[in-house]
């Protein structure tokens, strides 16, 4: 290989310059402020660190060790009692004996998840002290900071009371008389709220806009009470709305019947004879508020008034026994039939009411009772002409169609009629005429919360035909309210009043005209 003169003298330089470049860098590492002055790049590792050159006299002495002197040393070790020095020895427990031990310990084993030892942990706690879930606050977290409302000073606190305090009822209505009618929110927050005509109205022509409510329905006119403050300011001081109900025929005392004006079938009786009201209406007529009662709003909720609005519905259960079985000895397992069965009664302004026996759900025939629907389902029993007031009324029921269900059951209605006691009647000793025939004196009971001359102004008497020409029964009801602890509006009330909005027995009776015989 022929030798290359360019390379051989590259070669030689290079090492001239780097044992140059070592004797400087020895010569100035002797003295400390050479070596501060040389730049950091010019320091190069060592190739071996002088730690490589100790020698490990330790272990050189290990590997020299007589195994005679280990062996001797290690007869003489002995165990000690585990008992005596042993850090990690488990201590034996100490079981509780107070109630707060019995507690921390129930907590604590509910932390561990053994939720049977903490429930009788716990037991035995209250059981030894009543009240140490107190005295367990107060010992782990008696450094708790208190409420901020604990720490006000009573004077702040008196105030803050004096600031809710509520007002009275009366006061508190009469205050939202001068109050706007909010519009509706808006449908998007932030946007625009939608308009409010009825705001902008008089006064006098939105109270006109609530009587012609309340003769349309007068619940609608209650649940206008809910929807602002200004509305239920109306609904509790404009009387004489409520004073319109009660003297009107849509839902008022006119409409109520205190003698039966009509027959079983429903015909009026014609007579000269005014029929009694308890506020009449008309020129000259003088009405005030009934004894004990305070407002008309009150008179219209308490005094004794049926409801045309809807069916009153009576559910009855009984049981019989079923198919005995063919053993001798079984009777254990006979089975027991559960019977339920519905009394429909719908009563009519006119003096007429129907009434079903029926095992058929109210869901199935109440909205099909009708005049009309019994008519259809009956055509064999004659019955008067409607008017057109009562046609009206009825038509759009008359012309949807009657399911089959429905239809079968009120081929079995009654025909009858109805009367509410006279408040202020005196009560014959003897009896009381029904259908040219003398009904006895137990179809008037004297009830014992009256105080009256024996006749309670919640007494409902009903009259209807029976299951064969020559019956017919007598039904003797009485108003109650489906809440008696709501039943009194006010404390001056009445306590004979309520809301008349369901029907009690009081008795039942069976007359047979051929042989005039009255069976309970």
């Amino acid at each position: 290989m022929e030798e290359n003169p360019e390379l051989n003298a590259f070669r030689r330089q290079w090492r001239e310059e780097v044992s140059r470049r070592n004797q400087t860098v020895s010569s100035t590492a002797s003295s400390p402020a050479a070596a501060r002055s040389v730049p950091h790049t010019e320091y190069l590792p060592p190739t071996r660190h002088e730690v490589a050159d100790r020698k490990d006299d330790d272990a050189d002495d290990d590997l020299d060790r007589d195994y005679s002197e280990i062996i001797n040393r290690t007869e003489h070790l002995a165990l000690k009692p585990a008992a005596d020095e042993d850090g990690f020895q488990r201590l034996p427990q100490k079981e509780p004996r107070s109630a707060l031990e019995h507690f921390e310990k129930a907590v604590e084993r509910e932390a561990e998840g053994n939720l049977g030892d903490s429930l009788a942990h716990y037991r035995k706690a209250y059981r030894l002290d009543a009240a140490i879930d107190q005295k367990y606050r107060n010992k782990h977290f008696a450094n708790k900071p208190a409420p901020a409302s604990a720490t006000k000073s009573p004077e702040t606190t008196k105030d803050r009371k004096e600031e809710v305090e509520l007002l009275p009822t009366p006061e508190l209505i009469s205050s939202f008389a001068h109050l706007p009618i909010p519009p509706a929110e808006p449908l998007i927050e932030g946007d625009i709220p939608p308009p409010c005509p009825i705001s902008n109205i008089p006064n006098d022509v939105l109270i006109e806009i609530l009587r012609h409510i309340a003769l349309m329905d007068p619940a609608s006119l209650s649940r206008m009470a809910l929807v602002c403050k200004r509305f239920a300011y109306h609904f509790a001081h404009e009387q004489h709305i409520w004073k319109r109900l009660c003297q009107g025929y849509e839902f008022g005392f006119p409409a109520m019947h205190y003698s039966f004006s009509c027959d079983l079938l429903g015909n009026p009786y014609h007579s000269f004879i005014p029929r009694y009201t308890p506020f009449p209406r008309g020129a000259g007529a003088a009405v005030s508020l009934p004894e004990n009662y305070s407002t008309w709003s009150q008179v219209f909720q308490l005094f004794p008034r049926i409801r045309f609005t809807g069916v009153y519905i009576s559910t009855v259960n009984y049981t019989r026994p079923g198919g005995a079985s063919s053993y001798a000895n079984a009777a254990w397992n006979d089975p027991i039939h559960i019977v339920t069965y519905f009394r429909y009664l719908r009563f009519y302004p006119d003096g007429s009411v129907i009434s079903l026996l029926s095992t058929t759900e109210p869901m199935d025939v109440v909205p099909h009772i009708s005049k009309e629907n019994v008519a259809a389902a009956r055509p064999a029993k004659g019955h008067k002409k409607k008017s057109d007031t009562t046609a009206s009324h009825e038509a759009l029921a008359a012309n949807a169609p009657v399911p089959p269900v429905a239809m079968q059951a009120l081929k079995s209605a009654l025909w009858g009629r109805w009367h509410l006691t006279r408040p202020d009647a005196e009560e014959d000793e003897g009896s009381e005429v029904m259908n040219g025939v003398n009904l006895p004196s137990p179809a008037k009971p004297k009830p014992k919360d009256n105080k009256g001359p024996g006749t309670d102004p919640r007494d409902l008497v009903i009259e209807t035909e029976g299951p064969y020409p020559q019956y017919t029964y007598v039904l003797h009801l009485g108003l109650r309210s489906s809440n008696p602890a709501r039943a009194v509006g006010s404390t001056k009330a009445p306590p004979n009043v309520s809301k008349n909005t369901k029907l009690v027995w009081r008795g039942f009776w069976s007359y047979n005209k051929l042989t005039d015989d009255w069976v309970c």
